[in-house]
Parts: C-alpha cells; structure tokens; sequence
C-alpha cells in the first residue's frame, strides 16, 4: 500500500493536456537579497484507495465546533484528523493530536449515495466542501449541515444548467448533507439534498472552491451564504464565451443561500444583495463574472 503525503506547507501542482504555456514575465533571473527558510513537519497521511494513482487530497479545513480537521480525497472520501496543538505556537507532534488518526467521516463515493463520482483525468472529482458557520451549533438552522462539489458520472437527473455546447462529459453537482451528531466520527445522516447540478461541456476546468466567509458575524448579512467557485467549461480558451456570458453559470463566482428556497429549482435562496439580482439577462445567482479555473479565493481581514 503506497500513502501519499500532507504537509503543513502544500504546493498544488496542476496539469492538464489543454493547458496553455504562459510567457514568463522574468525571462531574467532575479537576484535574491534575502533568503527565507520553511520547515516542513510531516504531518499525515491518507490511505491509497487501490488502482494507477494515489490519495488525491484537494482542501484541508479547520472545523473550529468538532476541533477536528477534515480534508478531502478527489475519488469521494472526506478524512477527518484531530487538530494539532498549538501551544508553543506552532503544531506539536504529541500523541493523539499529531494527524496519524486519519478516519473516514464521508465516503461521497459509496454505492448508496447513488454519486458514482467521475475523478478520471487530473481535473475530476470531488472538488470541494464548506460547512455552514452553524455547523456544530444545535438549535440553528445550519445545525449539522455541510456541502460538497461534485463531478459525476451519474447523468439522468436533468440538470439546472447547460452550457449551449460541448460534449456533455459529465454533471457537477452541489450537495447539502445533514448530520445528526456533528462531532459523531462518521457521517451519520441520511441521503444529500442536492441544491443545483449543471452539464458539463468538456472534461477540463472543473474546478472551484465552496466556502463560507469565516469573517461574517451572525448578525451580519453575509452569514450563512455559500460562495461557489464555478470554472469555464474546459477546453482551452473558453471556445463557447462562457465566462463572459451573463446567463451562464460556467466561468463565475457564485453566492446564494443554501437554506433559502427562492431559486428556480427552489432548492436554495438568492441573496437579495447579489449583484445582479435585478438584471433579467443575468444569472441571480451570480456575485463576479469572468473567472476561469477558480480552485480558491479567501477574504482579507484587513479589507473589513
């Protein structure tokens, strides 16, 4: 059994066979001034699943109510691993809180969710997941609920978005699973809800980030709304235009909220803050347009 390696510090490497050459804008060598060292601690590993390619971990999230780390493999399973000290100030390898414990909270792959996640290629799979702010608070209405980003293989449901071309290669789907007990070691709530799903036209750009703002107070009209990233379709060069057209869900950043029913499938609300909730050629749903392969984004505290 090979394992694969999380670090503290992560470099995300990706390829594709549609990939463009970018021209360097340092064609000369910058002299360094200043040397800066990084130490690396090992910190876990997570378990190959079997076959041509190993652990494929996308994002490791801080679950601050469960005091647990999760992370998650692109084939389906979401791992959970106890948070390290932080007593000294950085993380403390002590028994019991040094990441070897790595469990299996979530398997979005197993036969009874009816997912069967499409994680061929380098692009595929089980893209993202955020839980909501009110995750471990009982009593809310977020209590026990989470979401994942998905690429499936399962394509009968109609979907609630198309891109007007391509090849139709598979769906994303976005999903809510709600958990009875959050701190439980194990996922144990039933089926997931699934908020929205869109064709995809090419097998390229899946990806995109899930995430709450971690800066938005309870009171605060951003709490609670889910931000999606949502990449352009796939090919090179975004050949069908999708990142600029209005009414496409393919190339943007996304907000709504995934408790509300005011959509068009009414599975989940639209803020009515967005952007462009009053324009009739555009997307509700829609907070920025014109993104491409959006794997992260994040809020700057000092913009607050």
């Amino acid at each position: 059994m090979t394992f694969i390696r999380v670090f503290a510090a992560a470099l995300l490497v990706g390829a594709s066979v549609f990939a463009q050459t970018p021209t360097d804008p340092f064609p000369t060598p910058i002299n360094a001034t200043d040397v800066i060292k990084v130490n690396v601690v090992e910190f876990a590993t997570l378990p190959d699943l079997g076959g041509p390619m190993p652990a494929r971990p996308m994002l490791l999230v801080d679950e601050p109510g469960t005091r647990r780390l999760f992370v998650n493999d692109m084939r389906g399973p979401l791992y959970t691993m106890p948070r390290p000290s932080t007593g000294s100030g950085r993380p403390e390898l002590v028994e019991g809180r040094d990441g070897r414990t790595v469990s299996v909270y979530l398997d979005i792959n197993d036969p009874k969710w009816g997912m069967n996640i499409n994680s061929q290629g380098n692009e595929r799979g089980f893209q993202s997941f955020a839980f909501h702010p009110q995750f471990a608070r009982q009593g809310t209405p977020g209590f026990g609920k989470f979401y994942t980003y998905v690429d499936t293989a399962n394509m009968p449901p109609v979907v609630d978005f198309k891109p007007n071309g391509g090849t139709h290669t598979h769906d994303a789907v976005v999903l809510e699973w709600t958990a009875k007990a959050p701190a439980a070691a194990t996922y144990d709530g039933g089926a997931p809800r699934e908020l929205m799903r869109f064709e995809h036209p090419f097998g390229n750009h899946n990806g995109g980030q899930l995430s709450f703002n971690p800066l938005a107070a309870p009171n605060s009209p951003d709490f609670g709304l889910l931000y999606m990233g949502i990449a352009d379709g796939g090919s090179g060069g975004d050949p069908l235009n999708n990142s600029q057209k209005p009414d496409s869900i393919f190339g943007k950043m996304l907000r709504i909220d995934p408790i509300g029913k005011n959509s068009a499938n009414g599975k989940y609300g639209i803020p009515k803050d967005n952007p462009f909730v009053n324009d009739p050629n555009t997307l509700p749903e829609i907070y920025a347009i014109g993104v491409r392969n959006p794997q992260r984004f994040a809020w700057d505290s000092r913009l607050e």
